[in-house]
């Protein structure tokens, strides 16, 4: 055996050595690449999923948001209803003739539960009063303040008094009759 072949037995071990190591490598490499798109796959399939759950949240939340939006739309057009009624009340106040003033004057001296010595009211109640029993002091207000001869009571009849009392007193049965149940 010459210095040949042992060069040529030892490059040939050689190379099968390195063909050996290249093809482990080979398949190393496979495997991790294998691996790292199984992995990929899981990851994108994840993200899918929670770009999914992500979307239906906020799709829900939208739907909910325009659900309450649109409650709130619907209250707020039922409040100006009601205020429009409660306007024209005031309004008939406002628009009654000179012996509907009169009537509400005696009807309110009569409810009274004293004597009666002084009455503030608006310049149109100035005739409704008989002058004679009491007097009269204008003020800006419509309506009027009946006063005891003391001072020390008072019974407000003012259009502004007498609305935001029949608006607390009667708001639940003017928004039934505006608004019955079932009307949706």
């Amino acid at each position: 055996m010459g210095l040949e072949e042992v060069k040529s037995d030892i490059l040939k071990e050689a190379q099968q050595k390195s063909d050996e190591i290249i093809e482990e490598a080979e398949e190393e490499k496979d495997k991790i690449l294998e691996e790292a798109e199984t992995e990929a796959e899981e990851i994108r399939a994840e993200t899918e999923k929670e770009i999914k759950r992500e979307k239906e949240a906020l799709e829900k939340q939208e739907l909910s948001n325009a659900r309450m939006k649109a409650k709130q739309e619907k209250l707020s057009a039922k409040q100006k209803e009601l205020d429009r009624a409660f306007n024209e009340f005031r309004s008939k106040l406002e628009d009654l003739d000179s012996e509907e003033r009169k009537a509400f004057v005696e009807n309110v001296i009569q409810e009274t539960s004293f004597e009666v010595s002084k009455v503030q009211g608006s310049e149109e109640f100035k005739e409704a009063l008989d002058q004679g029993k009491t007097d009269f002091e204008e003020t800006e207000r419509p309506g009027v303040v009946l006063i005891s001869e003391d001072g020390s009571m008072r019974r407000d009849f003012s259009f502004e008094r007498i609305l935001e009392n029949f608006r607390s007193e009667y708001r639940k049965d003017v928004a039934e009759t505006l608004f019955p149940e079932g009307e949706e």
